[in-house]
């Protein structure tokens, strides 16, 4: 303990040293040394957990079940619970006069979240009891769920998302044609998608759909798998397509065995989020209806309840394929200055492979990438701004993948402003789009369920698919911008806890602290031991001590 105490006031004095003379950026020489040191200090580690809304209504539905799962969050010593008050659907888990509550949807299995429930009230209560803070995380740009057409985004079909989609088109010898929506990918709901001998032996996908086995451009097998049947194998020289829903009774309906059927045709179009292959449904950014919206439930949550902080979740673009509104093609010309003339393609075009679908860059495809990022940077920067100037003691944080070097396909560089990522995508100016030093904190998921570099590279991976990877990768490119806690996703180590508490390690290690993805996986799987027995000590996090976190935020 006196170890432990000297080293505490030695950084205590360093800070109060450095910090007025020292500290004017992410890269500064004085934040660099006290941040890389406190990754050393186990005493200083963030823990944090995340009580999804949906995942967990049936953990979290009645004021008796909240008391049961947050006396066990703090027996295992967790500092932070992020509850989800706003999910991806866009619905609310609290007493909302702006956004719709999660008892009124249609969708199912959110019958169980009773009417006019107050989750957030309910979990503050309690978990202040205990000394646990609550962040309230907010789902900011997608708004409904695409299967069910539900959500604020069907109330507001104009603030939905424009998809440049591309397809390949599956054409049978009498004309009959379905769009193959992705290769070698998830198949969703109503989707046909391909497998290829590539990537697979036999079909992925799950048995309620279709498939058709075709060899040389000849169907060899049709099988309805619904009822048990097995996966189809994927020829050598050939392909499987696997259909759910309304692309499963096409299947049926239309292909048969010894008929020829080509799938080399493919089409592009701009659509709707409604009309695009996706569970969420997300709302263009840009649009300034979209943003007072999101801000005005920002405001509403911090005015109304005891919070303790904000996280910000799908704060960003759908994917690399939105958002070509013609908002967005007007505001894109203005921002470099010149007309496109020919949209989309002057962005970029897409092929299609054996491997999958392949973006080919055109002549503004670098500009493209860099304006999208500036304007998720610009709403970080407002959404600070609305937290900060009601209440300076709130903290703001934010939740994205770990996987950098292919994040900016969602439109988000959550690197410090002072990092120049060396990629093609990257254009000389995307540097400045950063937003780290916005946030009082950052929540990298390392959700990889290999922990080395050496497992990852074994599983025919790049060495930063990896927990340790990810996690150093972070580091690097926030540039001690802010406090960086690495996540888990628990769910990846089904089965398997001991690998799960070896990540649980690295990330502890490498991070200033660790956040854990999801209270419903402690639930079914029976980790809370593993949990108590790993955080067994005590432990402060760097977002709580407040000269680490004037040293963060004095660059904002």
């Amino acid at each position: 303990m006196k170890k432990a105490f000297g080293v505490l006031l030695s950084l205590v004095l360093l800070i109060s040293l450095a910090i007025p003379a020292f500290a004017t950026g992410g890269n500064d020489n004085s934040r660099h040394r006290v941040l890389q040191n406190l990754v050393e200090d186990e005493n200083k580690k963030a823990r944090i957990l995340w009580y999804d809304l949906s995942a967990n209504i049936e953990n979290l539905n009645t004021r008796e079940k909240v008391e049961n799962i947050v006396g066990k969050t703090a027996r295992a010593n967790i500092d932070t619970i992020i509850l989800d008050v706003k999910n991806y659907t866009g619905f609310v888990g609290y007493s909302s006069e702006i956004a719709p509550h999660m008892s009124t949807s249609e969708i199912p299995k959110y019958d169980g979240f009773p009417e006019g429930y107050d989750l957030l009230k309910e979990v503050i209560e309690v978990a202040h009891e205990y000394g646990i803070q609550v962040h309230a995380n907010v789902n900011v740009f997608s708004e409904g769920n695409t299967d069910y057409q539900d959500g604020p985004a069907y109330e507001n079909p104009e603030w939905q998302s424009t998809f440049y989609q591309a397809s390949r088109v599956a054409k049978t010898g009498d004309g009959a044609t379905f769009d193959i929506t992705g290769v070698n990918t998830t198949r969703g709901s109503n989707q046909l998608v391909m497998y290829t001998p590539a990537k697979y032996d036999a079909s992925p996908a799950n048995q309620w759909g279709a498939e058709v086995q075709v060899t040389d451009g000849v169907v060899t097998k049709v099988i309805d798998r619904t009822y048990g049947a097995p996966a189809v194998t994927v020829p050598d020289n050939g392909v499987v397509l696997s259909g759910h829903g309304e692309a499963r009774t096409w299947i049926l309906e239309n292909v048969h065995e010894g008929d020829k059927l080509d799938y080399s045709a493919s089409k592009s179009e701009l659509v709707p989020a409604s009309e695009y292959p996706s569970f969420s449904t997300f709302v263009n950014p840009i649009r300034e209806d979209v943003q007072n919206y999101e801000l005005s439930i920002i405001d509403e949550i911090i005015s109304n309840y005891d919070v303790d902080g904000i996280v910000l979740d799908r704060a960003r673009y759908s994917n690399v394929h939105a958002d070509f509104s013609d908002l967005s093609r007007e505001q894109f010309e203005e921002y470099v200055g010149e007309s496109v003339t020919n949209w989309p393609e002057d962005i970029y075009t897409m092929e299609f492979t054996e491997q999958g679908e392949e973006i080919i860059p055109g002549k503004y495809y670098q500009k493209w990438i860099e304006w999208r990022a500036g304007n998720i940077q610009d709403f970080f920067k407002t959404a600070e701004n609305v937290v900060h100037e009601k209440d300076s003691s709130l903290f703001f944080s934010t939740y994205v993948g770990a996987w950098y070097p292919l994040y900016y396909s969602e439109g988000v560089n959550w690197a410090s402003k002072t990092h120049q990522p060396d990629f093609d995508w990257a254009s000389p100016d995307y540097g400045k789009t950063g937003y780290a030093e916005v946030l009082d904190f950052l929540m990298t998921g390392n959700y990889f369920h290999e922990v080395t570099r050496e497992e990852a590279v074994e599983a025919g991976n790049p060495d930063w698919y990896s927990v340790e990877g990810s996690a150093d990768m972070a580091f690097d490119v926030v540039n001690e911008a802010t406090f960086v806690y690495g996540s888990l996703y628990l769910n990846q180590y089904k089965g398997d806890p001991e690998q799960f508490r070896k990540g649980l390690r690295s990330v502890m290690d490498r991070t200033h602290g660790i956040m854990l993805f999801d209270l419903v996986y402690l639930e079914q799987f029976g980790w809370w031991d593993i949990i108590e027995e790993e955080f067994a000590e005590e432990s402060k996090p760097p977002h709580q001590i407040p000269g680490l976190l004037k040293m963060i935020r004095e660059d904002k």
